[in-house]
């Protein structure tokens, strides 16, 4: 998925980066959060988020867990 979770890029899908950390600055000179990358995996299926070190964990992971119920309702 790598679907951003909070901060100046919330909800934008990022693709193109690797590792396990990167700055929204990278994409666009006017942001300024930063995002860990987390990995969830759901029936053997791996999908990966990026979290705004802004937002606790627990608060990130409720939101990913959202994302996740779109695609498993019975999650919700």
């Amino acid at each position: 998925m790598n679907i951003c979770v909070g901060g100046d890029l919330d909800g934008e899908v990022i693709n193109t980066r690797e590792g396990t950390l990167f700055k929204a600055n990278e994409i666009d000179a006017s942001k300024k959060s930063t995002y860990n990358r987390q990995t969830y995996i759901v029936e053997g299926n791996t999908y990966r988020f990026w979290l705004c070190s802004e937002l606790s964990y627990m608060e990130a992971t409720e939101i990913a867990g959202k994302y996740l119920a779109e695609k498993y309702k019975y999650l919700s």
